[in-house]
């Protein structure tokens, strides 16, 4: 009876942990509505796709548990990492917001690991 009694407390405090766990928010991208053009930003997250244009220029996807945000590496960055990016890279992104087509981007000027 005793051993019943401690599974049951320990199954409790599983759900209740897992239900503060379930309501905490990365708040890393959650921020992209607030987002404003021309501001530099930093944001991590992992990389969804990876993309090398013919011009070199390479385009990211990067996501955490909150949203997803467009980023761009251009040539002329000279930001060497972003050619070694691969889906599920965590990276850390510092760039510039901009507008693209009705969308927000990052312009990057730096990209590392996280």
């Amino acid at each position: 009876m005793e051993i019943v009694k401690i599974c049951l407390v320990i199954a409790v405090i599983g759900i209740i942990a897992l239900f503060f766990l379930t309501q905490y928010k990365n708040e890393t991208l959650s921020k992209v509505e607030d987002l404003k053009v021309g501001q530099i930003e930093k944001i991590e997250g992992m990389v969804n796709s990876a993309y090398v244009s013919k011009d070199s220029h390479v385009f990211l996807k990067v996501a955490d548990n909150t949203g997803e945000i467009d980023v761009v590496a251009f040539k002329s960055a000279n930001i060497d990492l972003a050619y070694e990016l691969e889906d599920g890279d965590h990276v850390s992104v510092l760039g510039k917001v901009e507008e693209y087509k009705g969308s927000l981007e990052i312009i990057a000027k730096e990209i590392s690991r996280a």
